[in-house]
């Protein structure tokens, strides 16, 4: 055997695996189109020159593996690529070869496009490309060379009787252990856009999400929005310990370390207005949610962080309407309940102001009575007007107290 040409027609066969794997990485399937297309017309190119590079076996005899790379582009892309990748090869043998063996030879490359279109349906029920599927084809291949031999008659017999070992080892062989190869490739580039495609999602959602080794404590998964809580590119937080992340203080490492006790014996935790130090040293509130699972024998947790300010935010401004509601309620009552005997003390004083003489003492007690009322009057009236709650400062043994004055002045 020619080692130089079975070298070559190697070769050839390992650029279409390498051909193969770059059109599924850059084009997917955004363009199958343009993919079957590029497969099959690269793929016919590679059968016309394994068709030239033909293998010598002995004294004049010759074997060639065009119909492998045919098969395979079919097996994987489907009967368009394949029957693209017979033009070159019938082109060249109808125009330029001609000869005895030429409706033969077209024959056989487009029954072997048709056999792997088959067993490509066959193998898309199936989910994907088992070793099954890959030597089934191989052995339908050889047989459609045989079939196609058997076309010449007597001669053609003769010819493959001297060459068949070697098509059963190019064919079954060849194409059963490059299926295998290609579609280790196949799930290699599929694995990988997966990968991108959940990195892409990961970082386009709005909440921090870190996935930690339960062992190690070391982060070994974040997003964009963990990076900008924590002040840190993901480059700088992947490996890092998550515990680094925890405040200084004995009583906010106290409150992590009862989250992670919960997640030692639930599985799942959650906290709210955790102390979270980011990068740059400051601490900053989040809620947490967090849950271990297990993959591949190895123990994560992942980590859902959420800035906790506004929520507290909100949550501050909930109390706020609660109690501008309730102290309403209580001024409104308390008004009420005042303006009433009020009305009677006021309308009794002016009433012995009128008997009283003038100039006397007594008058006077009745007049500084009478003001009295008149700013209990607008106490009142303020109490009712309150439209948002100020508490007077504070002083050693007094109690906090609203300030009428500053919760009812306009804003």
């Amino acid at each position: 055997m020619d080692l130089h040409h079975l070298t070559e027609a190697v070769g050839v066969l390992a650029f279409g695996v390498l051909f193969h794997s770059a059109t599924v990485r850059l084009l997917g399937d955004r363009h199958p189109f343009l993919r079957i297309v590029l497969s099959g017309l690269a793929f016919g190119g590679l059968a016309l020159g394994l068709a030239l590079a033909r293998i010598q076996v002995g004294p004049g005899v010759y074997f060639d593996a065009r119909n492998v790379p045919i098969a395979l582009i079919a097996l994987f892309e489907g009967w368009p690529a394949g029957l693209l990748a017979t033009l070159p090869v019938i082109l060249y043998r109808w125009a330029w070869l001609g000869g005895s063996g030429t409706i033969p030879g077209i024959l056989t490359v487009l029954s072997a496009a048709a056999a792997g279109g088959l067993v490509h349906w066959w193998a898309t029920r199936r989910g994907r490309v088992e070793t099954l599927h890959a030597f089934g084809l191989g052995a339908a291949t050889f047989l459609i060379t045989l079939l196609g031999y058997a076309l010449l008659g007597r001669d053609g017999l003769e010819k493959f009787a001297r060459t068949w070992p070697h098509f059963l080892v190019a064919y079954v062989l060849g194409i059963g252990l490059l299926a295998q190869l290609f579609q280790n490739v196949l799930e290699r580039e599929r694995l990988y856009a997966a990968e991108r495609r959940f990195r892409a999602l990961l970082d386009e959602t709005s909440e921090a999400i870190r996935i930690v080794d339960t062992d190690s404590h070391r982060i070994v998964e974040t997003n964009r929005a963990d990076s900008a809580l924590a002040g840190e590119p993901r480059a700088r937080l992947l490996g890092r310990d998550t515990r680094e992340f925890w405040p200084a203080d004995e009583e906010g490492r106290m409150r992590w370390t009862e989250i992670a006790h919960a997640m030692a014996t639930a599985g799942v935790a959650t906290g709210f207005g955790l102390p979270f130090r980011a990068g740059d040293g400051v601490v900053r509130s989040v809620d947490l949610t967090c849950r271990r699972v297990e993959h591949g024998g190895q123990r994560y947790d992942i980590l859902i962080f959420r800035d906790a300010s506004p929520r507290e935010a909100l949550d501050a401004a909930r109390r706020e309407v609660l109690d501008l509601r309730a102290v309403t309620l209580v001024a409104n009552a308390a008004a009420h309940e005042i303006n009433n005997p009020l009305t009677v003390i006021v309308g009794s004083l002016e009433l012995l102001q009128r008997r009283l003489a003038a100039g006397g003492p007594e008058l006077r007690w009745i007049d500084r009575a009478v003001d009295a009322s008149q700013r209990i009057r607008e106490i009142i009236a303020r109490m009712t007007h309150i439209t948002k709650v100020q508490a007077s400062g504070s002083f050693p043994g007094v109690p906090a107290m609203l300030d009428i004055h500053r919760s009812s002045e306009d804003n």
